[in-house]
């Protein structure tokens, strides 16, 4: 790849003097961004400058092409717009299928501009979208399908450390009010008091399961189209 040339230093003296110049000439080497980009492409050598002065419009306008690659950013600059000012990329396909989201479903939006997701949470419509039909198809997709195996490693961690912290304080706060209701009624004969005890006991013992059978599927990403 071509790149600036140094200009060759003129040395006398002895060997630290010679060591001292060229290392005072690197030191001065500042490789600006021109230079750095024409570095990539090498378009003065193979003459495409020169082309392109003969034949400005011959850049590529007008093609339609397909990429297959696995590492494209549709965000990087240099793939926004092209050289007539037109989106340079028309669509972006997920071939893993890693990505792919099941918008099947439809819903309408309510008097309040609000919409239920695919994942069942309320979403408010954005008011800047423009669609006439006033019908919206949404999906949703759980976050752990997106990451590496050791991404999702990490985050389970720190999610059932703090899961288990939140679901002990409400077995705490569970055990505490079933022990004030066993100190509150010795007798218990009613049948609305013997109900009571109940679902205390029951909210007690499905916290306990809880904790034992923990599952984490991850946050969901909600999809509105």
């Amino acid at each position: 790849m071509p790149c600036s040339s140094f200009t060759s230093t003129t040395t006398t003296g002895n060997s630290s003097n010679m060591k001292k110049k060229d290392g005072s000439s690197l030191r001065e080497f500042k490789l600006n961004e021109s230079t750095f980009l024409a570095s990539l492409m090498p378009k003065k050598e193979i003459g495409v400058d020169r082309f392109l002065d003969a034949h400005p419009k011959y850049d590529g306008r007008g093609a339609l092409i397909a990429i297959f690659d696995s590492g494209v950013d549709p965000a990087a600059d240099g793939l926004q717009v092209t050289s007539d000012g037109k989106p340079k990329v028309l669509d972006v396909i997920d071939c893993t299928g890693s990505g792919d989201i099941d918008t099947s479903k439809v819903v309408k939006a309510d008097s309040d501009g609000r919409i239920c997701g695919a994942s069942g949470t309320l979403l408010v419509i954005n008011t800047s979208w423009k669609n006439p039909s006033g019908e919206w198809h949404v999906g949703y997709k759980l976050v752990y399908e997106l990451f590496t195996e050791d991404v999702i490693s990490r985050l389970k961690k720190e999610r059932k450390k703090k899961w288990d912290e939140k679901n002990q304080e409400e077995i705490v706060r569970a055990v505490k009010q079933l022990a004030d209701f066993d100190q509150k009624h010795i007798k218990v004969e009613d049948v609305k008091l013997k109900m009571a005890r109940e679902d205390l006991q029951n909210r007690h013992d499905i916290l306990r399961r809880q904790s034992e059978s923990y599952d984490d599927k991850g946050p969901a990403i909600d999809a509105v189209v």
